[in-house]
């Protein structure tokens, strides 16, 4: 289903400077503060006595967010375009969710501590296996009390908290608009945006990785499209009516392995460390070898 809507992106949401995200926001912030001093007569004093690009030229990260937050609150949540992302920050920043406490998942973290956790938006660019996430949500003691005791109340700015039982969970999650395959990815423990449809498997035998690989096999699309939905869309009431059949230790090894190896190519391939042509060729074969072992599984 549904999870976080903030209501107010820019003001929760930052984006890693090591991801390629990053590069649309240094491209676009200029344009966006330059129409912004245009339109709501700015004066430079506002911007600590420069003009927006010398602003934004000279200032750090955090100075940036800063001002921008303020130019929010005096003009409005909208001043920048309603949703636009202006904060970056280092991977550094993010805190290590394994060592959150149960009360830091719940109830935020101190901002003496690094309080940026990974946020899960969905995926427009639709990957399969895996996605490092390049989002991640302020999720400071204030920012959640403030989600929290004004989730679903009326006007502008008031964010909506649903499913929060499902978050810092791992699981898997898919793009709801398909081509010719399915395309599943696992999904690493994160808050999960309003877009980020999500199952989480309940049993060791049947592990989120191999659901992703089944739902991933050419197997799996051509009975989605002959059995259960053969529209554009894959929604998680048709997740729901998936065969799963449950793997003998040696076929999850199997599995397993073919997970693993997609993983590291699609890891590779985020980092930049193999090209797109050497990627794609080599998913091509691990994807051969997910049919075959699929086709036993189903005995097909």
């Amino acid at each position: 289903g549904q999870g976080l809507a903030t209501a107010n992106n820019g003001k929760y949401i930052a984006i890693r400077k090591s991801s390629k995200w990053a590069a649309n926001v240094i491209t676009s912030r200029p344009k966006k503060l330059a129409d912004a001093v245009r339109k709501y007569k700015i004066t430079e004093k506002e911007l600590d006595g420069m003009s927006a690009l010398d602003f934004l030229e000279n200032s750090t990260e955090a100075e940036i967010a800063n001002k921008f937050d303020a130019l929010k609150e005096k003009y409005g949540r909208d001043i920048f375009g309603q949703g636009y992302i202006y904060k970056l920050i280092d991977d550094s920043e993010i805190a290590d969710v394994d060592l959150l406490t149960e009360d830091e998942k719940e109830n935020g973290i101190d901002s003496s501590k690094n309080f940026y956790v990974p946020y899960d938006k969905g995926d427009k660019d639709g990957n399969r296996w895996y996605l490092e996430t390049p989002f991640a949500i302020a999720w400071s003691k204030e920012n959640v009390h403030f989600l929290k005791t004004n989730s679903g109340k009326k006007g502008q700015g008031m964010p909506v908290v649903r499913n929060p039982q499902f978050y810092f969970r791992e699981g898997f999650c898919w793009s709801d608009i398909n081509t010719t395959f399915l395309k599943c990815r696992y999904k690493s423990k994160s808050i999960n945006d309003v877009k980020s449809m999500s199952l989480y498997s309940q049993t060791f035998n049947v592990p989120n990785y191999y659901i992703v690989s089944l739902i991933n096999s050419t197997f799996f699309s051509s009975y989605v499209d002959a059995f259960i939905n053969n529209t554009q869309t894959f929604q998680i009431n048709d997740a729901r009516q998936l065969p799963i059949i449950i793997p003998s230790s040696i076929q999850l090894i199997q599995v397993k392995k073919i997970y693993n190896d997609a993983k590291q190519i699609k890891k590779l391939q985020f980092t930049q460390n193999i090209n797109t042509s050497k990627a794609k060729n080599e998913l091509v074969k691990i994807q051969n070898q997910l049919d075959t072992v699929v086709s036993e599984l189903y005995s097909i």
